[in-house]
């Protein structure tokens, strides 16, 4: 971060944030100015799909954040051996994608390992000239100021789309080459950082996952004190354990609603409101609309909205062991309902569990709490190194 210094622009093409070796105003030039072919795929691609074969990126696959592809959900084309790939345009490595219909403007640089890839009509291909870095370009494209200029060039029809005529035409400002790959290389590095600390939460959710399947099974198991095992667990229905309450709190009658006190929606803590319904903590439950299922650990003095069920303890049970339960449940089949997805309590409450005593419910929710505690703490390294990222393309582009 010492490299970076701060400038005061003076001129109109300077960015605020700067490289301490570079200064000087940067030049605007049109996509169709540095790129040797600005183009689209072709519209045949389904009848080539296969298991296996060469690399279809759809618009799936670029990102709605950044510019690195996402190639977990592939597609792949087989080409019969008497088709002309002349017709078809593969990528290269440094290739950017823009999207340009459905959801506008998101951008996908391709990388050196892809290998043999194609793109059907609903994606742009540039192919720059080596006078400019592409991945500078596709960093640019992606900030906010540039998104929102390629949606307000939408050619308005029918369907939301753009055309190649104006991608070509859209422009950006460049600075020197050198600084160009400068400025690439660092944001680079924090996209790598990203996707180091994605790629441990998700190790650390599937271990959760898996520690529970054998903890659930029986296959781990813990002992007491003097190392003996504790008793066998006993099995019960849910309704012997946990009771449900309901609560009558609209969204709509809290949006001018402001406190210290904590109201859960579907995705999460929603906001903060001047009263709680609930003393004591809970588990809630979403019980319609999307994310049905959905469990949430939920603080003391808090409230949830009428989409939640209030699941608490009926007997002397160790809150995060019930929440654990509950997280074990397949409650898609309690699903009922086509057009809104509803669950009710009457009928997952006959759902069969077992349960240890309480003091192997405290070591078990002690292990797997402590594991949610790490996967808490990447989730908020990942969030500060993104608001970081995005505060930077804020001021290193213009």
């Amino acid at each position: 971060m010492q490299e970076l210094k701060e400038h005061i622009a003076t001129k109109k093409l300077v960015p605020q944030l700067r490289f301490k070796e570079f200064d000087g105003e940067w030049a605007p030039n049109k996509i169709e100015d540095v790129a040797n072919k600005v183009t689209s795929g072709s519209r045949d691609w389904a009848q080539y799909y296969s298991e296996s074969g060469d690399k279809f990126i759809r618009m799936t696959n670029l990102p709605k954040r950044g510019i690195n592809l996402l190639l977990d959900d592939m597609k792949y084309v087989a080409l019969p051996k008497q088709s002309s790939e002349g017709k078809r345009t593969s990528l290269d490595s440094g290739d950017i994608l823009i999207s340009i219909t459905a959801e506008l403007g998101k951008i996908g640089w391709v990388p050196d390992n892809l290998g043999i890839a194609y793109i059907n009509q609903h994606t742009a291909l540039v192919k720059l000239t080596s006078e400019v870095d592409s991945k500078y370009v596709a960093y640019q494209l992606s900030t906010n100021r540039n998104n929102k200029k390629l949606n307000r060039l939408n050619d308005s029809g029918a369907k939301s789309g753009l055309n190649l005529s104006t991608i070509r035409s859209f422009s950006i400002p460049f600075p020197l080459l050198s600084e160009q790959q400068k400025i690439a290389s660092f944001l680079s590095a924090l996209d790598e950082k990203i996707q180091q600390l994605t790629k441990k939460k998700e190790l650390l959710e599937q271990y959760k996952k898996g520690v529970m399947q054998q903890l659930f099974s029986g296959q781990l198991r813990f002992k007491d004190e003097n190392g003996n095992p504790y008793p066998d667990w006993e099995e019960k229905i849910l309704s012997e354990i946990a009771t449900k309450s309901s609560s009558n709190i609209s969204a709509n009658t809290i949006e001018e609603n402001f406190g210290e006190f904590k109201i859960y929606g579907a995705s999460g803590m929603l906001k903060k409101i001047d009263f709680h319904r609930e003393k004591e903590p809970f588990v809630s439950i979403v019980k319609d609309g999307a994310g049905v299922g959905r469990t949430l650990l939920c603080d003391e003095n808090s409230s949830v909205l009428g989409t939640l069920d209030i699941i608490k303890p009926k007997i002397k049970v160790v809150l995060y062991f019930l929440y654990s339960v509950l997280n074990n449940i397949r409650f898609e089949k309690y699903i009922v309902g086509s057009t809104i997805p509803h669950i009710y309590f009457k009928d997952y409450s006959n759902e069969r569990i077992t349960i240890p005593c309480f003091e192997e419910q405290q070591k078990i929710a002690t292990y797997l709490s402590s594991i949610d505690t790490k996967i808490d703490s990447v989730k908020i390294q990942i969030t500060q190194t993104q608001t970081f990222k995005k505060g930077l393309l804020q001021q290193l582009f213009v």
